[in-house]
């Protein structure tokens, strides 16, 4: 079964929700946002989490050194960079890195061959936001980020609806969403990520 992060957990009943249900990770938004949340609470939900699911943090344009306390004070395994990164922003993190490119704005740069990081994202861009728009792009673009030789993790509008096809078209080696499986904001909706896996489950 493909990978899948649900990004955007605020609190720990969701945590729990995405944990019962199967889902692989969890994403933790330190970045501006309306699913922001701080160290404080990030703990309190990482703390009564399996240690086998995957916690990941989210930043944009943070400053590596901070991104690697945070990561120490809230139990997290990976930092997934979403901002203007650069291969030298990761190497404080050791090779705990996803990297965030938005579809056809950032340019697969063979710079990143080299790079001190897990696997890349490919989400949708958007001028005003770093991620979570709840809009796909043409997946079609993802074909030039595989260039780079990471895992590929698929994000951007993904939904219960349009699970299988994207899988299908992109054979992606993980999926990550966020409002597609949301009630509102920070809040998700067992419902829609109970379908989401059943679906995943089928394929």
């Amino acid at each position: 079964m493909v990978p899948v992060k649900i990004c955007g957990i605020t609190n720990l009943e969701d945590a729990l929700c995405c944990q019962k249900l199967g889902v692989t990770a969890l994403g933790f938004v330190f970045a501006e946002s309306k699913r922001q949340v701080n160290v404080e609470q990030v703990y309190r939900i990482t703390k009564q989490l399996s240690p086998l699911i995957i916690k990941v943090g989210v930043f944009v344009d943070e400053d590596p050194h901070r991104v690697k306390e945070i990561m120490k004070d809230c139990h997290l395994d990976l930092a997934q960079l979403h901002g203007k990164e650069t291969p030298s922003d990761c190497e404080p993190l050791e090779g705990r890195v996803i990297k965030g490119f938005r579809a056809g704005q950032d340019r697969p740069d063979s710079i990143w061959r080299e790079a001190a990081i897990r696997g890349i994202l490919v989400d949708t861009y958007s001028a005003g936001s770093a991620g979570g728009t709840g809009k796909t792009f043409d997946w079609k673009l993802t074909a030039e980020y595989r260039n780079l030789g990471f895992p590929l993790i698929l994000a951007g509008g993904l939904n219960p609806e349009n699970i299988e096809q994207a899988i299908r078209t992109v054979q992606p080696d993980g999926i990550d969403l966020s409002s597609g499986v949301e009630l509102e904001p920070g809040l998700k909706d067992e419902g829609k990520i109970t379908k989401l896996m059943g679906r995943i489950r089928g394929l």
